[in-house]
C-alpha cells in the first residue's frame, strides 16, 4: 500500500502516505465530533508507529500546538522527510513590511530547526498561503533564500482553493504545494494537478477524510441539517466502494493514494491504533476502490468542502 515516490523537482523521495500531526496536538475532527489530542506519550507512539510502517513523510507546523516538539523528540535522527510550516505573524503577513517579513521567515525557520532537532528543514511551507501573498513575492523569495543557503531543502505552500494553488505552482520559489483533496473533493484534478505536472511542482494532499466526514462519524451528521449533503455524498461513495461505514476511512485513503499526480497523501490519525487501522483498511479496500476509480464523482458546494468556512462551533 505504501510506495516510494519522488517529490517533484526537490530530489526528495517520500512515502505515498504521510503522517499529519495536527490531531496529535490540537483539538480536531468532524463537525460536532472534534476530539481532544492524546497525551504526549501516545502522540509519540503514533509517530513511532508511522515510521515503523514505512511512512517517511511527516507534516507538522508551529500552529499545531507542541506538534513540532513531538516530532523532534521521535524523528530527529530518523530517515524521514519532515515538512513544517512558517508561523503566521500576529496580524498576518500583510501587517509586515518587506524587511520585517523576511526577518519573520528566518526566525520561524530557526525556531522550527530547534523544535525539530535538525540542522536542516526538509520542506518549509507557507501556511495557508493566498494568491495575493504569493504574487507579492516577498515571503516566497525569503523561502528561496533559505533554500539557497541550505537552511531548507525545499520550499512549499499549503493552500485553500484553486486560485491559491495555481499561484503557488506559478511561483518559481515554491517547490511543493499542499492542497485539500478527497473522494468528496476532486477539484484539484481539474487544473491544479495538470499545471503542477507541467511545472515540475510536487503536490501533496490533506483532508483525505474531510475532517472525519468519510468515516462512521459522517453517518451521524444528520441528513436534514446543514451538513446533510456531506452525509449523503459520504454514503454514496461508501456504496460505490462497496464498503461498510466502519471500513470507509480505509477506502477513502486507498482511493486518494491511487490518484495520479499526487506525491503523498497526508493522514491525520489521533493515535497509533487509528493509524494502523487506516493502513489495514486501505490495503483491504484497495482492489474494490480502484475499480470505482474515475467513475466516482461528487458535486458539493464549495463552502461544505472547506472546513475553514464551516459554521462556528461546527
Amino acid at each position: 500500500m505504501i510506495e516510494r515516490r519522488l517529490l517533484g523537482r526537490t530530489g526528495l523521495a517520500v512515502s505515498s502516505l504521510g503522517l499529519g500531526t495536527a490531531a496529535l496536538a490540537v483539538r480536531y475532527g468532524a463537525p460536532g465530533g472534534e476530539r481532544e489530542p492524546p497525551d504526549p506519550r501516545d502522540a509519540e507512539r503514533a509517530i513511532e508507529a508511522a515510521l515503523a510502517a514505512g511512512i517517511t513523510l511527516i507534516d507538522t507546523a508551529p500552529a499545531y500546538g507542541h506538534a513540532e516538539t513531538l516530532v523532534g523528540r521521535v524523528a530527529a535522527g530518523a530517515d524521514c522527510v519532515i515538512a513544517t510550516k512558517l508561523a503566521v505573524p500576529a496580524g498576518g503577513w500583510d501587517a509586515l513590511d518587506e524587511r520585517a517579513a523576511r526577518a519573520a521567515v528566518r526566525a520561524s525557520a530557526e525556531a522550527s530547526l530547534a523544535a525539530l532537532r535538525r540542522d536542516r528543514i526538509d520542506v518549509l511551507q507557507i501556511h495557508n498561503a493566498t494568491a495575493l501573498l504569493l504574487e507579492r513575492g516577498v515571503v516566497p523569495a525569503a523561502l528561496g533564500e533559505l533554500r539557497a543557503e541550505g537552511v531548507v531543502t525545499a520550499t512549499g505552500a499549503t493552500v485553500y482553493g484553486e486560485a491559491d494553488a495555481l499561484a503557488a505552482v506559478a511561483n518559481a520559489d515554491i517547490d511543493v504545494v499542499q492542497v485539500a483533496h478527497s473522494a468528496l473533493d476532486r477539484r484539484p484534478e481539474r487544473r491544479v494537478l495538470p499545471a503542477a505536472a507541467a511545472a515540475g511542482t510536487a503536490v501533496t494532499t490533506r483532508s483525505v477524510m474531510l475532517r472525519g466526514v468519510l468515516s462512521a462519524r459522517g453517518r451521524d451528521l444528520g441528513r436534514a441539517g446543514p451538513f446533510g449533503p456531506l452525509a449523503d455524498a459520504a454514503d454514496a461513495f461508501r456504496r460505490a466502494a462497496g464498503v461498510t461505514w466502519e471500513a470507509l476511512p480505509g477506502a477513502a485513503v486507498a482511493w486518494a493514494a491511487a490518484r495520479p499526480g499526487i506525491g503523498s497523501v497526508t493522514l491525520g490519525p489521533r493515535d497509533a491504533g487509528e493509524l494502523q487501522a487506516l493502513l489495514r483498511g486501505a490495503a483491504a479496500a484497495a482492489p474494490a476502490v480502484l475499480r470505482a476509480g474515475d467513475a466516482w464523482q461528487a458535486e458539493l458546494p464549495a463552502h461544505l468542502l472547506d472546513p475553514s468556512r464551516w459554521p462556528p462551533g461546527a
